[in-house]
């Protein structure tokens, strides 16, 4: 859009950062039915106030009808001023509220799955300290595969977060908080005994592989297993091995977890290929914390360096 063609925009007003709002919404529901029950208001309401916000900015924010909905250029852009205008308000109303030793607000916190029996993992217990410190705070939890954590993170649907250690962080701050060991694994009869690793092609196991990790198929180059399954997320990964017939990496606190219902157990002489995974936590660099999230950050860093004390180092 050649933005001469337009009156400029002078200031920003009270009703023009009420439409953004909406408009963001919108956007990161993926269309305006999408919208109605975050939103509370009809379809045709909503459609209202992004004609106005189009009128007023004078451009089409996004395409809309039965071929779906998808932003455009000028709607990309409003999306990132409507997120920046969201986050300086949300800090501004923070500072204003912390003067007068009040935290309120809303914290978005992403957790990578299964973090909850790995007994490293102290999470809960930095969640129920912050429930009684920030009482007046309220906590949304999603649970995402890695990867998409850190896109909710970037896209700022996320606060921060604790994920496995990214390929790309140049863009966030981590602060490394538990580790977590996976062991190689077989589902199979009470009295079947565990196969060794050397056995698995003569065998016919079929190695499970995950998106985004490499070492089942570095494993499967080893041991030639030519016979492989996908799985996407840790579920599918020990879905496969509780069919049968099938070998793959879980979490030792998983596994343990699951073993009395589906009998697994660890591939013998697999110790060699046994590997951990460092959990950080995780949140954007250029998007300065909350109070409600530096509490939280520093609750569950001072939970995982042997108890909260009170007396964390400050995340900022």
């Amino acid at each position: 859009m050649n933005i001469r063609m337009h009156k400029e925009i002078a200031s920003i007003t009270e009703a023009d950062l009420r439409l953004m709002r909406i408009f963001r919404v919108v956007a990161e529901s993926g269309g305006l039915t999408a919208a109605e029950t975050r939103l509370h208001m009809e379809r045709s309401t909503i459609s209202r106030h992004i004609k106005a916000l189009e009128e007023r900015l004078g451009g089409q924010l996004c395409m809309r009808g039965p071929a779906g909905f998808e932003l455009t250029e000028l709607g990309r852009t409003t999306l990132r001023a409507s997120i920046t205008a969201c986050d300086t308000l949300d800090h501004v109303r923070d500072e204003l509220n912390l003067a007068r030793s009040v935290m309120t607000g809303d914290l978005m916190i992403g957790l990578a799955d299964n973090c909850l029996s790995n007994p490293h993992a102290r999470i809960v217990s930095a969640v129920a300290t912050f429930r009684l410190q920030a009482p007046g705070v309220r906590l949304h939890m999603s649970i995402r595969p890695p990867a998409q954590l850190l896109e909710d993170l970037a896209t700022r649907h996320l606060h921060l977060c604790v994920t496995g250690m990214p390929g790309e962080h140049g863009k966030f701050t981590l602060q490394h908080i538990f580790d977590e060991e996976f062991r190689l694994y077989v589902s199979g009869g009470p009295d079947d005994p565990a196969p060794h690793i050397g056995e698995l092609e003569r065998l016919g196991y079929v190695l499970v592989t995950r998106d985004g990790d490499a070492r089942p198929r570095a494993l499967a180059a080893r041991l030639k297993l030519t016979r492989q399954a996908v799985a996407s997320g840790l579920e599918a990964v020990a879905t496969f091995l509780a069919a049968g017939g099938f070998v793959g990496f879980l979490p030792a606190h998983y596994a343990s977890e699951l073993s009395q219902s589906y009998r697994l157990r660890e591939v013998a002489g697999a110790g060699p290929v046994f590997y951990k995974t460092q959990f950080f936590l995780a949140y954007e660099k250029s998007r300065p914390l909350s109070s409600p999230g530096r509490l939280f950050a520093n609750l569950l860093v001072a939970a995982h360096e042997g108890g909260f004390t009170g007396e964390a180092a400050d995340v900022q």
